[in-house]
């Protein structure tokens, strides 16, 4: 089973927050402009982004705030938008 995360990140820097941005970019999608949906495989690929994360971070003096908040199926289903919309699309069947 993934696991679902939102990402938040908070940076001073333009360069770094681009370079951040594009990272999560291939993990999920943009919600925010910096606020990113993804879906990871499983703990490693977790790991994984990270490490790609803290790669850019390294060296940066500035802020560089970055959280992941975990997502359930029960959180991710009664999530919605300010409509009362629901955000989780979830498929009946997956054809491969």
């Amino acid at each position: 089973m993934s696991l679902i995360y939102v990402v938040t990140f908070d940076i001073e820097n333009d360069k770094l927050r681009r370079k951040v941005g594009n990272t999560l970019l291939e993990f999920g999608d943009r919600v925010q402009y910096s606020v990113f949906e993804i879906k990871l495989a499983n703990e490693t690929a977790l790991v994984k982004l990270k490490q790609e994360l803290q790669s850019l971070v390294d060296g940066y003096d500035g802020t560089a705030n970055i959280r992941f908040y975990y997502l359930n199926h029960t959180t991710r289903t009664k999530s919605m938008d300010f409509e009362g919309k629901a955000v989780a699309c979830f498929p009946s069947a997956q054809i491969f």
